[in-house]
């Protein structure tokens, strides 16, 4: 018995090598690549650092600058307005958009293909695109015209159709993605819970309600949270296509924007890492709210 055991936890001992030995790999990914850079943007936040010169320990000297910086405190409501704009009417849009293609009907699969097309190409290759649309004599002026009858539209450096623009091609790119993802847990409903519904005299609305959409709670979690990251790390369309990248007069300007502003514009990388911890904070704050809301919900 005493053999058996040796060799049993000799058995055991050689599985757990060779598990580590193939996770390792990936734990030297993620120290290098992702904590690494987060203890590093945490101390930095600390420093007086220009690139140009060693990092000097300030303390919180970072984030009192901040509270008195008219640039961070506009960035704030900025992102605040952007990632409003893109979570909410995306999760409504997005859920609309999946119950209609769940349905079956003739040439569902094609039109499914064609919706999701805005998805395939890069971010910044979708800029490219909208900004040629966007011109003030462009595309989308001239299909407008019979309704504003303006030869020009200046989308893009008008302060206040600039940030909407910015919403509406986010949300043009993300809610087929999102869409997919309602598809999934749509698809995952048992049938005989529909069945079940309409028996009883439920219709089609109210089935819904009262059978599917609570059963897609951990759907609807799971995109609150990954639309609400990505809407707080806005920052390629807001490089790429608003003037003066952040412009007109800082109205596209989002925190993750600031970040690069800071640090590669002006090369205040201690304020850059301050900012960043900021948004880090703010989106774990949305985050742990969105959970326990949810949770609070489930009882």
């Amino acid at each position: 018995m005493a053999v058996r055991t040796v060799k049993g936890s000799s058995y055991i001992a050689r599985r757990q090598y060779w598990g580590l030995a193939f996770v390792l790999p990936t734990v030297i990914f993620f120290a290098i690549f992702f904590l690494f850079p987060i203890l590093s943007g945490i101390y930095y936040s600390f420093t007086d650092f220009t690139l140009l010169k060693p990092p000097v320990f300030v303390g919180l000297q970072n984030y009192q600058d901040l509270l008195k910086d008219r640039l961070f405190l506009k960035s704030i409501s900025v992102t605040l307005g952007f990632v409003a704009g893109t979570t909410i009417p995306a999760w409504i849009l997005s859920l609309a958009a999946a119950v209609l293609f769940f349905q079956k009907f003739k040439g569902r699969e094609i039109l499914k293909v064609f919706f999701f097309a805005p998805v395939l190409p890069s971010l910044i290759v979708v800029a490219i695109v909208w900004k040629i649309l966007l011109h003030p004599s462009g595309v989308l002026t001239t299909v407008l015209r019979p309704l504003t009858g303006a030869g020009e539209i200046n989308w893009l450096d008008n302060p206040a159709l600039s940030p909407i623009s910015m919403i509406i091609i986010t949300n043009w790119t993300i809610i087929p993605f999102y869409m997919l993802i309602w598809l999934a847990g749509l698809t995952g409903i048992p049938t005989d819970l529909r069945e079940a519904a309409l028996v009883d005299g439920a219709n089609r609305l109210q089935s819904f309600l009262r059978v599917e959409l609570p059963l897609l709670r951990p759907t609807a979690v799971f995109i609150a949270a990954i639309s609400t990251i990505n809407a707080f790390q806005g920052f390629t369309l807001q490089y790429a296509i608003s003037p003066g990248k952040g412009g007109p007069i800082d109205v596209n300007t989002t925190m993750s924007l600031l970040v690069w502003k800071y640090g590669f514009q002006f090369y205040r990388m201690g304020d850059a890492s301050a900012v960043s911890m900021v948004l880090f904070a703010m989106i774990m704050i949305v985050i742990a709210v969105q959970l326990w809301l949810t949770r609070q919900n489930q009882y």
